[in-house]
């Protein structure tokens, strides 16, 4: 299948190409949506950029506010700003480094565990209950895209594999 790169001419593909200009608009509008429809089932307590520092903590914690901003993305000061949001919450707590006695951790609280598990069960129900009414056959499609996604999210394209029998050239899977 060949595929077209960005600054190729979307008018004129070769039979079998894929534009990637359409593929990127189809995918980024569909995940806007989803992701709209998933934050009206969440309690909605926290902003989204709260609940994923929260969930970066609780699943990679105890976390220093420095490793927290590279993992969310965000500048130091940001990264301060959202720590002391969720500690006001009673969702972290920092706590001193038993490694260096200068530093602090940011570790999550049992509340916060479980606003992120309500957060996750009442997401994960609702999209559980639409991926049933789904084939077996798009369900695995989907099973497979989450791979990519993952790595898409990650700037890891080199990471993804190659479903078996097909082969997978990195060149031409970035866009």
């Amino acid at each position: 299948m060949a595929i077209t790169q960005p600054g190729e001419a979307s008018g004129a593909l070769a039979p079998g190409a894929v534009d990637l200009r359409t593929l990127a608009e189809g995918l980024r509008v569909s995940m806007i949506h989803l992701g709209r429809q998933l934050r009206r089932h969440d309690p909605g307590e926290l902003s989204i950029a709260l609940i994923s520092g929260l969930a970066s903590v609780v699943k990679r914690g105890p976390l220093g506010v420095g490793r927290l901003a590279e993992i969310e993305n965000l500048p130091s000061s940001a990264a301060t700003r959202l720590v002391d949001k969720l500690e006001e919450a009673d969702l972290v707590a920092r706590r001193a480094d038993p490694r260096d006695r200068r530093g602090v951790q940011v570790v999550a609280t049992p509340a916060g565990v479980a606003l992120l598990d309500g957060y996750a069960r009442a997401g994960n129900e609702w999209l559980a209950e639409r991926l049933g009414a789904l084939s077996q056959a798009d369900q695995r499609v989907l099973e497979r895209a989450v791979t990519i996604l993952r790595s898409l999210a990650a700037d890891r394209l080199g990471a993804v594999t190659a479903p078996a029998g097909e082969s997978r050239r990195p060149e031409t899977m970035r866009a």
